[in-house]
């Protein structure tokens, strides 16, 4: 298969689909198709996949299969769900309690944790929900991610950040699975859906006036003109001062049709315009960075893998390091006075009030200057502010105090990142595992920076350093920076994910 032929393949199904599928995963996949369908060429498969046919259709469906990913897991991205519990629902429930409706939309649902997660949600932020029309729909491009989505049914992998209080009342453990409660399944109406083909609103299908869209982790796979295509149907999809919300990040720098940013802590909310013209939408705030059990970003790692970053609280990451070595720190870090306003400091950040970390860890400062763990939680409160300029600035404090310690460089490679400077996001990570080599989350992102430079030696040596890593710690042990993953669950997830991606590679 030629460069121009695979041009043409990867613009076909990315006008199909909205995908935008590399190179090398296209041509192994669609290769082997072809010649299982008996074509010889691209362009006798693409009028194929044109025809309105079964076959076609099942052909669809295969491909779908390889190319999309079914990575999911339970309240996926706690800050966002502490967002949606907390405000975001309260207020749909506010706003409608006269006509005593919710309807919410999961856009790209995969294998149905995502919807599920808000049916338990709303069961329990409503305690009368038998007088609630409630109505919750899940839709994904995959027709075997919905089948599988339809039994409620799940693994091990997609509990790995769930409270066992939610597992022990909505689960039971059967033949080494989990089943979902029947309450919770009957909640959610799953369908096969394509944002691009697909029209939005659609009535027949109960997809309108949605109070709530979810759609997480979908546009980072879509062409920029498929993801302006697929705005405009959820904006249009959305009632008057519904709310979207997206994985962290992928809107940045894009036109909202009609749709105004909301930032709160935990991340940015989009909102549909009610009376205000478009021309009146503010400018969007800068992303929060360091928010607790957040993902900052997804690492493209293989063949449409998504593993988490998470960069603070809970779990011993930065916050809880910062504190462990700092916290009390004398000797080497010097004397620390009026520990209190550190731990009040520490609970603010938690409940997302950046501000006033901010004051009382100035205040901290002024008195404790080499306080270790005061100036990496002043780097995150202003991180998340969107103060990048003091939040490097306060990293540059902390290696002041400890210039060993890995914490601050792996703040600002992020920062970095966030900043476009992937040169200098590099000698971050760099640095970060110069100072530790078993450091696996600097590893991993930093040969993900290497492929999307085209080193392509570098980014597999990196990742099987990183296995290697991993075969040598103990399969409980918890992994630094990546929130609720052991060693034992991120190497059999890296083992599966990257062989095909790492022999690709080699091979090329």
């Amino acid at each position: 298969m030629n460069t121009l032929s695979m041009s043409y393949l990867q613009e076909f199904i990315s006008a199909h689909t909205g995908l935008s599928v590399g190179d090398k995963d296209l041509r192994t996949t669609v290769t082997s198709r072809m010649k299982d369908l008996g074509f010889s060429h691209v362009d006798e498969y693409c009028r194929f996949l044109e025809t309105d046919t079964h076959e076609s259709k099942d052909e669809w469906k295969q491909l779908c299969q390889i190319i999309t990913t079914g990575e999911s897991f339970f309240f996926r991205d706690k800050g966002q769900f502490h967002l949606i519990r907390n405000t975001i629902l309260n207020n749909i429930i506010d706003a409608n309690k006269d006509r005593r409706s919710i309807r919410i939309w999961s856009a790209g649902c995969s294998t149905g944790e995502e919807p599920y997660s808000m049916a338990i949600t709303v069961l329990e932020l409503l305690p009368d929900i038998n007088h609630w029309d409630v109505s919750i729909i899940g839709t994904d491009i995959n027709a075997d991610s919905i089948e599988k989505a339809r039994r409620g049914v799940f693994s091990d992998w997609s509990f790995r950040m769930v409270d066992p209080d939610i597992i022990a009342t909505y689960f039971k453990r059967r033949r080494g699975m989990y089943e979902l409660d029947e309450r919770i399944v009957r909640m959610v109406v799953f369908r096969q859906g394509n944002l691009i083909r697909d029209s939005y609103p659609d009535a027949s299908a109960g997809i309108f006036d949605i109070d709530l869209i979810i759609c997480r982790n979908v546009f980072i796979y879509f062409q920029p003109e498929n993801i302006a295509l697929a705005l405009g149907k959820l904006s249009k999809t959305l009632s008057r001062g519904g709310y979207l919300i997206t994985g962290h990040a992928e809107l940045q720098s894009v036109k909202l049709p009609g749709l105004v940013p909301v930032t709160y802590p935990q991340s940015i909310v989009y909102r549909r315009l009610i009376d205000r013209p478009e021309a009146e939408q503010p400018t969007p705030q800068s992303t929060v960075i360091f928010s607790p059990a957040k993902q900052i970003s997804t690492i493209n790692v293989g063949k449409n893998v998504k593993l988490d970053r998470p960069a603070s609280t809970p779990h011993k990451t930065l916050e809880a390091k910062a504190a462990a070595s700092g916290g009390k720190a004398k000797g080497s870090y010097g004397q620390s006075s009026g520990d209190g306003l550190f731990l009040e400091a520490q609970s603010l950040f938690k409940e997302g009030r950046y501000s006033l970390v901010i004051e009382k860890t100035t205040k901290f400062i002024k008195d404790n200057p080499r306080h270790y763990g005061a100036h990496v939680l002043m780097a995150q409160a202003y991180a998340n502010t969107g103060d990048l300029r003091r939040a490097a600035d306060a990293c540059a404090g902390a290696i002041g105090v400890a210039s060993m310690k890995i914490e601050p460089y792996y703040m600002l490679a992020h920062i970095a990142e966030e900043q476009g400077k992937t040169e200098d996001a590099r000698e971050m990570f760099k640095r970060v595992i110069y100072l530790d080599a078993n450091c696996v989350a600097a590893h991993i992102e930093l040969s993900a920076i290497y492929e999307r430079d085209g080193d392509v030696k570098r980014a597999v040596k990196l990742k099987e350093s990183a296995v290697a890593i991993l075969e040598g710690l103990p399969a409980e042990r918890a992994i630094e920076f990546y929130d609720d993953v052991t060693a034992g669950e991120l190497l059999a997830h890296l083992k599966k994910s990257f062989r095909r991606r790492a022999n690709d590679w080699q091979s090329s």
